[in-house]
């Protein structure tokens, strides 16, 4: 007879067993770091790395380190449970969106509440890590771990003598005597998953039912960016994975925080799917037209019922890239119709970003026979809706020199007419380059000689002798006129 029940010690280990059963790129990008140490953990993975307990509460710690730049310096990542009769777990979204740290590593940390009545035993933690890579195309990496967690300090299930009762780890016996359990994965020591055979049941167990499981099995926008403005549809079912089990009462439930995109259904009730079989979700997502560049999250939230009338609760994470158009050209253009060699000559334009995206890395180059820019011209980046002015100077050579400005031996005439070419390169939110391309005519004429006539000058002669006469006629007139003022007096005084 059994006499007592109780907990001992807490204990946890962490198993790395089975890491990235799913790619979506031929080799990994993302992985765990099992060699260094980090904040929140007093050992590293190859160490013995055994979680933080306290009330009935894990703090899990992960440290995922990427081959690759991730876009925004940010993954996103979670877990999945696997759904056993015996699960330690309670079942919570444990989703975050983990940032790039100092040391360059991306550290992963939340915490899972256990329950209180957890057996002892190996327990799997599937994690996922997406996404997006800076210079890859596709817009979601998606990555997957599996993580086994042992727990040694709940409740032991004794099945060797056919009882089935939960005894502590340090149980005693009817006779008195303490018998030590064994139990995997003490001492801090790196145990693998146990082999099926490991669990193979005795004749008085009965046959274990495994949870059914619904997961997104087809989605037509994985990978794919729908255009803002546009409407397309999305081919997405849900899978019942079991392959013995029908569920009953599925209802599934849309939901995002993003308002640019609308959804045509955001809910669907299914009376009972059979093994196997698909949940066809699909319908018309459309995005508004001033929809931001961006990953949109949405998720799928499961409620479901088991034969046996078990209720089940389950998420589905999905995320769809939003994306919009550039349009931006070259305008205002203006360039001299007729130019003369040697001259140098002032191209001036204006860039236009006709869109709401912003483009990135704009530059302004000329290619023509003759015409000889002084560089080409870096613009940088222009938002959406912005106009930016620029000028170009060009050097005028002839018609017979090379690109670098070389004469060529035999070559054509020097001067007449010659088209050049104008392009227009920047790079979208993608990093793909756009050009366009724009014609200048002009016609390079021989320089004009300009010929300077200078009028000699006169030689300066000595003019002092008439200003001695000048002076001599004015001293006259005074002298008459006075003469004839004091005439007069004489004349009124005779009176």
């Amino acid at each position: 007879m059994r006499e007592k029940i109780y907990q001992i010690g807490v204990a946890f280990i962490l198993l790395l067993f089975l890491s990235v059963p799913l790619e979506i790129h031929a080799q990994s990008r993302i992985s765990i770091d099992a060699t260094h140490k980090y904040e929140g953990m007093e050992a590293s993975f190859a160490k013995g790395y055994e979680p933080f307990i306290e009330k009935d509460t894990m703090i899990l710690t992960v440290p995922f380190v990427s081959e690759v730049k991730m876009r925004g310096n940010h993954i996103t990542v979670g877990i999945d449970f696997e759904r056993e009769e015996n699960s330690p777990f309670y079942y919570k979204t444990y989703q975050k969106q983990v940032k790039l740290s100092d040391t360059g590593v991306y550290l992963y940390q939340c915490r899972i509440k256990l329950r209180k009545d957890r057996i002892n035993g190996q327990y799997p933690l599937h994690l996922w890590v997406e996404g997006k890579e800076v210079q890859e195309k596709e817009p979601v990496l998606r990555q997957e771990f599996t993580i086994y967690v042992q727990i040694t300090d709940g409740l032991v299930q004794d099945t060797a003598d056919g009882i089935g009762g939960l005894l502590g780890n340090d149980s005693k016996v009817e006779d008195g005597s303490k018998e030590p359990i064994d139990m995997p994965g003490q001492e801090g020591v790196l145990t693998p998953p146990l082999e099926d055979s490991a669990f193979e049941p005795s004749q008085n167990t009965e046959e274990k039912t495994s949870q059914p499981r619904l997961m997104v099995n087809r989605n037509s926008l994985q990978g794919q960016a729908i255009e803002a403005g546009s409407s397309v549809l999305w081919s997405l079912s849900i899978q019942n994975c079991s392959s013995r089990e029908p569920v009953e009462n599925v209802k599934v439930t849309l939901s995002s925080e993003n308002r640019d995109l609308v959804f045509e259904k955001t809910a669907w009730y299914f009376e009972k799917v059979s093994a196997k079989n698909e949940l066809d979700l699909s319908q018309n997502v459309t995005v508004i037209k001033k929809a931001t560049v961006e990953s949109v999250q949405v998720q799928f939230q499961i409620e479901y019922e088991d034969s046996k009338g078990g209720n089940y609760t389950s998420t589905e994470t999905l995320n769809l890239w939003i994306n919009q158009p550039e349009n931006a050209e070259l305008a205002s253009f203006s360039f001299p119709e007729k130019v003369y060699s040697s001259d140098t000559e002032l191209m001036t334009f204006q860039i236009q970003n006709t869109g709401l995206a912003t483009i990135y890395n704009a530059k302004i180059r000329l290619e023509g026979k003759g015409l000889f820019p002084q560089a080409e011209l870096f613009l940088g980046n222009l938002e959406g809706g912005a106009s930016l002015p620029g000028e170009l100077q060009v050097f005028v050579g002839t018609l017979d020199m090379d690109a670098q400005g070389v004469l060529i031996e035999g070559g054509a005439e020097k001067y007449g007419d010659t088209v050049g070419t104008l392009v227009f390169s920047y790079e979208n939110a993608q990093g793909e380059v756009i050009e366009q391309t724009q014609e200048i005519y002009t016609c390079i004429l021989e320089p004009e000689i300009v010929e300077l006539n200078v009028e000699k000058e006169k030689p300066k002669t000595n003019q002092w002798w008439i200003t001695i006469v000048a002076g001599i006629m004015m001293l006259l007139i005074l002298v008459i006129i006075w003469l004839y003022l004091r005439m007069k007096f004489y004349q009124r005084m005779r009176q």
